[in-house]
């Protein structure tokens, strides 16, 4: 089995535990929507697109050679660069939330994950600012506006 499949069973093994977690939350009835329906909606994208992910793993022929499985012969470190990249802007995220806001620190992460991680034109740089901006103000928006959510910082 490929990677890709192992990773999105292990994915869908996991949301099915959790799911099974948010059926045991407590209703209190006080609220129109209990605690547990944004956690099952969550977990249930989640396990669609890992189920994707496993149909895309299955269906797409195995790689000929290792220039073809993404092995680059420079070394881990190569290799590990994005998820050590990701796994770094999330951490650095989490650590300014309290200072400047969950807005401003999302659109610092996502901007400078874009930038470290993608191309570096200036029309690359333009086009990353502006993912930054929609995606962030739409979930921030999201947050507030629809699910009522007062979010650290600054919000709309």
């Amino acid at each position: 089995m490929k990677r890709e499949a192992l990773l999105g069973t292990a994915t869908v093994l996991l949301c099915a535990v959790l799911y099974y977690e948010t059926t045991l939350i407590a209703d209190y009835g006080f609220a129109q929507v209990g605690a547990d329906v944004w956690p099952k909606i969550i977990l249930g994208v989640i396990s669609a697109l890992a189920l994707l992910q496993i149909a895309t793993g299955l269906i797409r022929p195995a790689p000929t050679s290792k220039a073809d499985e993404g092995i680059a012969v420079e070394g881990w470190l190569f290799r590990a660069f994005v998820p050590i990249t990701v796994f770094v802007g999330v951490v650095l995220f989490s650590l300014l939330v309290p200072y400047i806001g969950f807005t401003f620190s999302g659109l610092i992460m996502v901007f400078m994950l874009l930038s470290v991680i993608g191309p570096k034109s200036p029309r690359a740089i333009a086009l990353h600012a502006a993912i930054a901006i929609v995606s962030v103000l739409s979930v921030t928006a999201f947050f507030t506006q629809v699910m009522g959510v007062l979010l650290p910082g600054w919000s709309l």
